[in-house]
């Protein structure tokens, strides 16, 4: 398999049409004639994950955060981000990243995060143009329960920190949900009649915005690449058709670190 093969099946997975129009996706470094013989899943490339590749002799990474974003002026070791871009270059390791698109896609990180949470019946908040499989963010029904109930299966299911707005006695059982930082589709979430939202990144004044919806409050990171693991499994299937070796880095790379009380 060559660099662009690689590209290509992504692609095929998670559409670079669906990725936002301000998103950075697909090959970020590299060469599309290179020959891709294993290749390293994580959620962003920092130093360990890049130790890591040499490591395990990976010479392409898949990221969903793309490690150039916004555009960059200038690729010197003047900043330690752009530092590691030039260091993949260098090491001539390809490195591509599928992020909105691989959120918005069918099987993408949206629906893990719903298969997690337990949702039936899940279609996307803001369907996609043409695919209505396709979009940001999911909705779905759970069996009716308290939102107290519903933070604790939440907590359970993700590590780290987990907070909540609204009256933990109030019963719920349609839900919405969005990986990433989901603020911007709090009026998404009301429109489809939501009864409470589970994203991450969320602010104080945010509780207001949701204008009575309960708010469940998640790690970025963790529910992140908890859902880019399940997606790997299958994307790791057709690498190995194609003979090419993959791996799931070992390497968390949430930089926030929680006080134990």
């Amino acid at each position: 398999m060559f660099v662009a093969q690689l590209v290509a099946l992504i692609d095929r997975l998670a559409p670079v049409h669906l990725a936002e129009d301000w998103d950075n996706v697909g090959l970020i470094v590299g060469r599309h004639n290179r020959t891709v013989r294993r290749v390293l899943v994580a959620l962003e490339l920092r130093g360990d994950v890049l130790h890591e590749a040499r490591e395990r002799g990976c010479d392409t990474i898949v990221v969903h955060h793309p490690p150039i974003f916004p555009a960059i002026a200038a690729l010197t070791d003047a900043a330690p981000a752009r530092e590691l871009v030039l260091t993949a270059a260098e090491e001539r390791i390809a490195v591509v990243a599928a992020h909105t698109n691989l959120d918005a896609a069918a099987g993408g990180l949206n629906d893990q995060m719903a298969l997690m949470l337990g949702l039936q019946d899940v279609r996307p908040l803001a369907p996609a143009a043409g695919d209505p499989a396709a979009g940001l963010g999911r909705v779905g029904i759970v069996p009716a329960a308290r939102l107290e109930a519903l933070v604790r299966r939440v907590a359970a299911e993700f590590p780290g920190a987990v907070s909540y707005s609204g009256d933990p006695g109030v019963q719920v059982s349609r839900v919405a949900c969005c990986t990433g930082s989901g603020a911007s589709m709090i009026a998404d979430a009301r429109t489809a009649e939501a009864e409470v939202f589970v994203t991450s990144d969320l602010k104080y004044h945010d509780h207001d915005r949701a204008e009575g919806m309960p708010l469940i409050g998640v790690p970025h990171a963790q529910v992140e690449r908890l859902a880019m693991r399940r997606w790997f499994r299958g994307f790791a299937r057709h690498l190995h058709a194609d003979g090419v070796e993959s791996a799931f880095a070992d390497t968390d790379t949430d930089p926030w670190q929680h006080v134990a009380r």
